[in-house]
């Protein structure tokens, strides 16, 4: 979690030192261990084994069992079929708050007798995992450690928490111990103003917005190099739930349309890709115009979009009445701390549209307008040819970890006591 290693990273500026506690051998999609290099000399880092069911959650959905993880529930390489939808169901209703809950009691007896003899100021608890929270409340409730419960998403309120398909049983338990953890912790902080709102609903008390960020530092030894090729890039994970469906026709009819668009267009994806996305493109006839990269270290990325002409960023359309106007991608920051522009799709009163509007970014549109989006491309078009950018970020400092750091370094003083 680059939000968290950020934290890290920055705290010492503002008197506070960090010690880390994470498993040694867990699962992830994407290992980058580059990341590692942000972590302080001299940090204490402690590790503990974690026990994770993915093994058999990838028996069940027909994939070997040492395979990595590789998708949510909108991203997978085929159409899910019934073992895929088992696998979801074994997880969504045997293992809460989620796969790692295995983790949760061999941490709190290691835990126990590490603040035994070691003195903590302070916990912080980042999910999800959702695990996390409850060991940090274990630990609060036994040795009265001020604890801030820090959610990078909700948890019950979440878009996708109904693809679960949960008994009521299951549901119960996830709904007591979220409340729990909002009853309980001294601070509860997110990621977003919308869910910041939704959860101070949700838990009766206030919640604190703290968002994800850049790192002024990651872009220091990049620079831009222009590329002969217009260049839509999106990074990161992209599941069916973000598919513009009408972006890839409109794509289409410009190479058809406008002079020399079809020469110079560069459709880049990068990360986890669902197959509903490489079927649409390849429906529009876009498909020799992509070029996929499935993996990539964190250097690549920068360089890549400080190369990108538009950075796309593409919100998740929800499902059910979950809020998805609170959802921002921690790709936003990094796209603002290349100071490219950006070409948003999803609901112009979301979150995210108030960043980019304030920032003066880029542009946000919803999914279904085609005329505004064949405008925009067109327009994005015409003045690369030109030799500029229609958008160019401003006044982005706030969104520096730096500064993120020290709003969560002052409630940590807050609940501490700690003369400022």
């Amino acid at each position: 979690m680059i939000r968290d290693l950020k934290f890290v990273k920055y705290f010492r500026d503002f008197g506070w030192e960090p010690v880390v506690y994470a498993p040694e051998n867990a699962n992830y999609p994407v290992r980058d261990e580059t990341l590692a290099n942000d972590i302080p000399r001299g940090i204490e880092v402690i590790k503990t084994p974690i026990l994770e069911p993915f093994g058999i959650f990838n028996i069940l959905k027909g994939r070997k069992k040492d395979e990595f993880v590789r998708d949510v529930f909108l991203v997978s390489d085929k159409k899910p079929g019934l073992a895929h939808k088992l696998g979801i169901w074994v997880r969504g209703n045997f293992f809460i708050p989620d796969a790692r809950m295995l983790w949760i009691k061999p941490s709190i007896r290691y835990l126990r007798k590490y603040l035994k003899t070691n003195h903590i100021d302070a916990i912080i608890s980042d999910g999800p995992p959702h695990s996390l929270h409850i060991i940090a409340e274990a630990l609060h409730k036994e040795f009265g450690i001020p604890w801030i419960a820090d959610f990078e998403d909700p948890w019950t309120q979440i878009d996708y928490f109904e693809k679960f398909m949960l008994s009521d049983f299951a549901r119960n338990k996830h709904k007591r111990l979220e409340q729990q953890v909002l009853k309980n912790a001294d601070r509860v902080t997110i990621v977003s103003p919308a869910w910041s709102n939704d959860l101070a609903d949700l838990g009766g008390r206030h919640v604190d917005y703290i968002p994800c960020g850049y790192d002024e530092e990651d872009f220091k030894d990049f620079s831009v190099q222009q590329s002969n090729k217009f260049i839509i890039s999106h990074y990161g994970t992209l599941g069916s739930d973000r598919n513009p469906e009408k972006l890839w026709p409109v794509l289409a009819e410009l190479t058809l349309e406008l002079p020399g668009f079809k020469e110079d267009i560069l459709l880049d994806l990068a990360g986890i890709v669902d197959h509903s996305i490489f079927e649409s493109i390849e429906k529009a006839g876009l498909k020799q115009y992509m070029r996929y990269t499935p993996f990539f270290q964190r250097q690549e990325v920068i360089q890549g979009m400080l190369d990108s002409t538009v950075l796309l960023l593409l919100l998740n359309k929800g499902y059910g009445d979950y809020n998805v106007k609170g959802r921002i991608p921690a790709k936003l920051f990094e796209y603002l701390g290349s100071r490219r522009q950006i070409l948003v799709i999803g609901k112009e009163d979301s979150d995210v549209a108030g960043i980019v509007s304030d920032t003066r970014s880029g542009l946000t549109m919803d999914y279904d307008n085609v005329v505004l989006l064949k405008t925009t491309i067109t327009a994005f078009y015409k003045a690369w040819k030109e030799g500029r950018q229609l958008y160019i970020p401003e006044n982005i400092e706030k969104y520096g970890f730096k500064n993120l750091t020290g709003q969560m370094a002052a409630l940590l003083d807050d609940i501490t006591d700690k003369p400022v």
